[in-house]
């Protein structure tokens, strides 16, 4: 992954704590706390790594965090739209074969990449109390569906949109604005304020980063 990064992307970053109204509340992560996994869009709110053609365009927006095999796939995507954005063809032919690509990747996803892409805890109660949320299934309105599905259907509704125009903060709207590194949402859900898991972590906090008991 690291390769492709190098040889067909140039990477950039923001810090947007403080900055953007979207951005979460979470902790922040220390360069010598040890990478934990977890699943796919964890922490939605915390980073957001858009793919940006040279024409502008957002090309793609995975929101959270992801593993280094589905990442992979989701940069081969991106480059897959490049391709569309820079060929020869109308914008609206352009349009139509971005749309469909992110819809039709999503449904080719393979089953470990779905059951990997689960909402947590605490942003599955969030999305609960929220009755327009696009997590829900419409077989049973049950907030079961994953956010590999939910990432690119937002995608496909925004075709080829120019990074001014591009919404992020509709794009990254789930689960809460305080993300739980501790995976078991014990935070105080509506105002965001963190409480210490219970036998999971020490008391104090570390800026060197959290210690495992």
């Amino acid at each position: 992954m690291l390769g492709l990064l190098h040889d067909r992307f140039v990477c950039g970053w923001r810090n947007i704590g403080g900055v953007e109204s979207y951005a979460g509340k979470s902790h922040n992560h220390p360069v010598k706390s040890t990478a934990l996994h977890t699943s796919n869009g964890a922490g939605g709110r915390n980073i957001q790594m858009l793919m940006i053609s040279p024409t502008g365009n957002v090309l793609h927006c995975l929101p959270g965090f992801w593993s280094p095999v589905e990442m992979f796939r989701e940069l081969e995507l991106g480059l897959e739209l490049l391709e569309i954005d820079l060929s020869d063809k109308s914008l609206a032919e352009k349009r139509d074969e971005f749309l469909l690509a992110h819809l039709n990747h999503a449904a080719k996803h393979p089953r470990s990449t779905v059951a990997g892409s689960h909402l947590q805890g605490f942003d599955k109660k969030r999305e609960r109390d929220q009755e327009e949320s696009d997590f829900r299934r419409k077989t049973d309105g049950e907030v079961a569906r994953t956010v590999d599905q939910v990432m690119h259907e937002r995608m496909a509704q925004r075709p080829l949109f120019s990074i001014e125009k591009f919404d992020i903060a509709a794009v990254v709207d789930y689960g809460t604005s305080f993300y739980d590194k501790a995976g078991d949402g014990c935070c105080d859900l509506g105002k965001g304020k963190p409480t210490m898991p219970k036998g999971k972590m020490k008391k104090k906090y570390n800026p060197e980063g959290w210690k495992k008991n």
